[in-house]
Formats: structure tokens, C-alpha cells, sequence
């Protein structure tokens, strides 16, 4: 186990190297995104290489501050969703939006370490322009993303026998303890104007994110072979 949290750490460390070519960073972080779904480490056990419980539901509350946090919320919200997590957004805190997120440890990590990357791509990518301009970027960047891993999940379904009971069992799960433990809820809808030139620019974006498969792939050990 110690050799994959190695590799990990390799793959990290190349994807966050400033000399590192844009399209072999992404390589490198969704394998190694992909690693930590396949072996199940969550943050403080990928450092220690032990292993979760996969069937336990948990919550984690996540900030995201700086410009731009309500899109860039979105988009881990989009990620997260497509991770088996169920999530609502809080009320701001100290100017920072709060995404609070259910579901199983391993696969909230996976989230916010994907998040993390589409992040700081994003970040890097995002073109000059106004703020309306780079507004509908990021709505185009989330899209974007959410395309890429929907149909990387896709394929990992049909490669994989099982795994599309297997992911629905661990949504139905994070939803049912969001209902449970969560408050009411009520459903809202926000439109953002802007450039059309700028959401296409930052969906083309957000698509190059993962191609092929490479980051949504093996399940959790034990539950998927």
C-alpha cells in the first residue's frame, strides 16, 4: 500500500509543478485521483496508508473564498454530485461560500482533491476580460467539467459489472442522511448573463479537464472488481 501512496504523492507533485505541461498535470491528477478512489484513502489515512470504512456516511462543510467563489462552488458541487455526494450550500460565512457535503469519506475526498485540481486550472486558464466576461467562463468551465466526468462515469459503468447499483446505493445513501440530519431545503435557481464567446470558451475548458476515461475509473476496493 505504501508503494501506491508514493505514486500518489509522485503524481501530485508533477501535476502541481509549475513547469509541468497543462495537458500532462491533468494526466497526472486524474490518476491520481483515480488511484485514491481504487485503494479508499481519505485525507488523513492517504498520509498514515490506512484504510476507511467504505459503508459509513459522514459530512464535511467546505469553504471556498476569494473572487469568483460562488461559481467556483459550483463547480465542486457539480463534482461532488458525480462522486456519489450529496450536498446543500449554507449561508456565507466571513464572505466565504459554505458547501456542506454528505457521503462517504473516501469519496468526499476524491471530490475536493478533483476540486482542488479543476481549481487552479481554472484559476490558470481564466481569460482577461470583465467580470460579467469571466462569470459566464466559469459557467462554461462547470459545465464543461461536468460533461467530462459524466462521461467518464458513463464508461466506468458499462466496464465495470455492478457498479452502476453500487453508485446509486451510495447516493441513495448520502441523500437519505442529508434528509435526515440536514435542514429543510428548498430549490433555487440563478441565471447568469454574459458572453456566449466566454461560457464556450470555458466549457471547451472545463471538457479538456478529463478525457478518455482517466478520472473517474476502478471502484473502492471490496465493493467493485
Amino acid at each position: 500500500m505504501s508503494n501506491q501512496r508514493d505514486r500518489i504523492h509522485s503524481l501530485l507533485a508533477l501535476a502541481q509543478h509549475p513547469n509541468t505541461p497543462q495537458h500532462e498535470a491533468e494526466t497526472a491528477l486524474a490518476m491520481a485521483s483515480k488511484l485514491m478512489q481504487k485503494h479508499g484513502f481519505s485525507g488523513d489515512e492517504f498520509a498514515e496508508a490506512r484504510i476507511v470504512d467504505d459503508a459509513e456516511i459522514v459530512v464535511e462543510r467546505v469553504n471556498v473564498g476569494g473572487r469568483y467563489r460562488v461559481r467556483r462552488t459550483s463547480v465542486l458541487y457539480a463534482i461532488a454530485k458525480l462522486h456519489s455526494c450529496s450536498c446543500y450550500r449554507e449561508a456565507d460565512d466571513n464572505d466565504e461560500c459554505v458547501l456542506v457535503m454528505y457521503g462517504r469519506e473516501v469519496d468526499i475526498f476524491a471530490a475536493r482533491t478533483l476540486f482542488a485540481a479543476a481549481d487552479a486550472m481554472g484559476a490558470r486558464l481564466l481569460p482577461r476580460g470583465d467580470r460579467s466576461y469571466r462569470v459566464a467562463w466559469w459557467q462554461g468551465f462547470q459545465s464543461g467539467i461536468t460533461e467530462a466526468l459524466t462521461t467518464s462515469r458513463k464508461e466506468f459503468i458499462a466496464e465495470t459489472p455492478g457498479a452502476g447499483l453500487v453508485l446509486a446505493d451510495r447516493m441513495q445513501r448520502a441523500d437519505h442522511e442529508k434528509r435526515v440530519k440536514g435542514p429543510p431545503l428548498r430549490t433555487t435557481y440563478s441565471y447568469v448573463g454574459g458572453s456566449a464567446d466566454a461560457y464556450g470558451s470555458g466549457k471547451q475548458a472545463g471538457q479538456g479537464f478529463s478525457t478518455g476515461g482517466r478520472s473517474f475509473t476502478s471502484g473502492t476496493r471490496g465493493e467493485l472488481h
